[in-house]
């Protein structure tokens, strides 16, 4: 058997692993963000929240719509600068969710468009009044993963910048 010599080893060992595809390395951003809801472009303050896996928006004024293809909610929606918007949107699902002061809410759930930094994507968002709260839109992993590394220790690093906010070209992730 036939051995190689160290320095051809180590170069060929070397090559081998700078060929190898590396994963695309996250972007670093604080657990406080703006984002951009959907093609309508409201800038919304958020917390990026690793220990939530669904997103969920601050809406008010929440409406029950009966249609052939399903139940739809329409519901408005306060961006920072107090334009509010309404938008309605089909009923993926109805999420239980056990609230911090004990109990359990049904929200629905719709499918919404978010921009953060330069990465936009169609994710679930659970609708409820977040009015208690600091900020009304907390995102959680589902959209962060893979994409986004939160920096507990930082605020305000990225701003919104997606140059399509459509959904047929958010399919892909």
């Amino acid at each position: 058997m036939r051995t190689c010599k160290p320095f051809w080893c180590l170069f060929l060992a070397g090559f081998a692993w700078s060929s190898v595809p590396t994963a695309a390395q996250p972007t670093v951003v604080g657990w406080i963000e703006s984002v951009k809801l959907d093609s309508e472009g409201l800038l919304v303050p958020a917390k990026l929240d690793t220990g939530a896996d669904t997103s969920s928006l601050h809406a008010s004024d929440i409406r029950w719509i009966r249609r052939a293809d399903g139940d739809w909610v329409s519901f408005e929606v306060a961006g920072k600068d107090n334009r509010k918007v309404r938008l309605e949107r089909k009923v993926e699902r109805v999420a239980r969710v056990k609230k911090a002061a004990g109990g359990v809410q049904d929200r629905p759930t719709v499918m919404l468009g978010v921009c953060l930094g330069n990465t936009y994507r169609v994710t679930e968002v659970n609708l409820t009044d977040r009015t208690g709260f600091k900020l009304p839109f907390l995102v959680g992993r589902s959209f962060l993963a893979e994409r986004f590394a939160v920096d507990s220790s930082r605020t305000d690093t990225i701003e919104p910048s997606c140059r399509t906010t459509t959904a047929s070209s958010a399919i892909s992730g």
